[in-house]
């Protein structure tokens, strides 16, 4: 996604932060690591960034380009299948948490204050479902709001399980039958007329 190779110093850091962080993990991300990464002295860092933890926010930032990039590309998936819909959008979720291992924590942290990207996440997850509950797409009982946050819950945690352990055998079997489970309880199998 970013490259270490050109550019000012800011692009650099940043470019080496990014590598280091899906490498390595977030943690890993110290200053000393991406200031020798990039080439750079720490003043630098610190004039571009201030501190470690405005370089982890660019970073966490750069990753939900990529992250809403690929969800624009699920989303492009045949409109009228809503199953299929609510799969395409769990796939490049987890796609993503597997593809950026180290960086996914940080984009959906379990604790402590969520980056405000999350909100959009969550917005167009709410706005899938607004649609599918408008279709009568939904299961008897089933709102949208219920239905975003029962795939919220779930897909988070699959998606922190893959990404803890991304070389895991069983990965790609956990995530399609904690999906399918969730959709079929979600989804009804056809709209109204």
């Amino acid at each position: 996604m970013l490259q270490n190779t050109a550019g000012g110093a800011r692009e650099r850091l940043l470019a080496a932060a990014f590598e280091i962080a899906t490498r390595d993990g977030v943690d890993a991300v110290s200053t000393r690591a991406v200031c020798t990464a990039a080439g750079v002295q720490a003043p630098s860092l610190y004039h571009h960034f201030g501190d470690r933890s405005a370089l982890i926010r660019a970073v966490v930032d750069v990753a939900f380009e990529e992250y809403f990039h690929r969800k624009d590309t699920a989303a492009s998936v045949d409109d009228a299948d809503p199953r299929a819909r609510v799969a395409a959008g769990w796939d490049a979720h987890i796609g993503f948490a597997l593809a950026y291992p180290g960086l996914y924590p940080a984009m959906y942290p379990t604790w402590g204050p969520l980056p405000s990207q999350v909100e959009r996440s969550g917005a167009l997850l709410r706005a899938g479902f607004d649609e599918l509950e408008q279709a009568g797409a939904l299961r008897p009982g089933i709102t949208a709001a219920l239905a975003t946050n029962a795939l919220r819950a779930a897909l988070r945690g699959v998606a922190h399980a893959v990404a803890a352990n991304p070389v895991n055998g069983d990965n790609e079997a956990t995530s399609a039958v904690v999906r399918d489970a969730l959709i079929h309880a979600l989804v009804g199998d056809r709209t109204r007329n």
